[in-house]
C-alpha cells in the first residue's frame, strides 16, 4: 500500500519511491533539479573503486571515462580524438587508455567505423535510464572488472 513520505510516494511492497509530481510557478511545468541540465545517476561502489589507489586506473583515465561517461548520454557516446580535445590530452594517449577501459567492460563500443571507436560507459557503473531500462541495458553486458584487480593468472616481469 502506497504511504506519503515527505514529498515522495513511497511503495510499502517494493520499497519503490515515486515523486509527487508538483507544478512549478504559473507556467504548470514540474520543477526542475538543480543541477543544471540532464543528470543521471552512478554507481558509488563502483566509483570510489575505480577512485581507489590498487584499481590500476590513473587520473587521466577516470577523466577520460568521465568524459565518455557523459557524452553517452548527449550524443551515444564519444571518440578518442573528440575525448582528446576536451581534456588536453595526446590523442594516442587517449586511445590506449580507452582501449584499456573497453578491455575491462568499463566502456563499451558504442559503435565502429573503419578505424575509428565511439565508445560510451558501461550501463553497470552510470546511467540516466530509468531502473527498469537500466536493468535490462546492463543485463546484456559483463560485469566491468579493474585492470589492477584482475583475477588469474599473473603477469611475469
Amino acid at each position: 500500500m502506497p504511504r506519503q513520505h515527505g514529498r515522495e510516494l513511497v511503495n510499502t511492497a517494493t520499497g519503490e519511491v515515486h515523486e509527487l509530481w508538483e507544478p512549478g510557478g504559473d507556467s504548470g511545468q514540474r520543477r526542475t533539479y538543480s543541477l543544471g541540465g540532464r543528470h543521471g545517476q552512478f554507481s558509488f561502489e563502483r566509483v570510489l573503486a575505480m577512485l581507489s589507489g590498487d584499481s590500476g586506473i590513473t587520473g587521466d583515465a577516470f577523466r577520460v571515462f568521465f568524459y565518455c561517461g557523459v557524452m553517452t548520454y548527449k550524443q551515444g557516446g564519444a571518440t578518442a580524438k573528440e575525448a582528446a580535445e576536451h581534456l588536453g590530452l595526446t590523442p594516442q594517449a587517449t586511445r590506449r587508455i580507452a582501449k584499456e577501459l573497453a578491455e575491462n567492460k568499463i566502456f563499451l563500443v558504442a559503435d565502429r567505423i573503419g578505424r575509428t571507436i565511439k565508445y560510451k560507459a558501461s550501463p553497470h557503473i552510470v546511467s540516466s535510464l530509468s531502473g527498469v531500462e537500466q536493468s535490462e541495458e546492463a543485463s546484456a553486458y559483463h560485469l566491468p572488472t579493474l585492470p589492477g584487480r584482475r583475477t588469474g593468472a599473473k603477469r611475469r616481469a
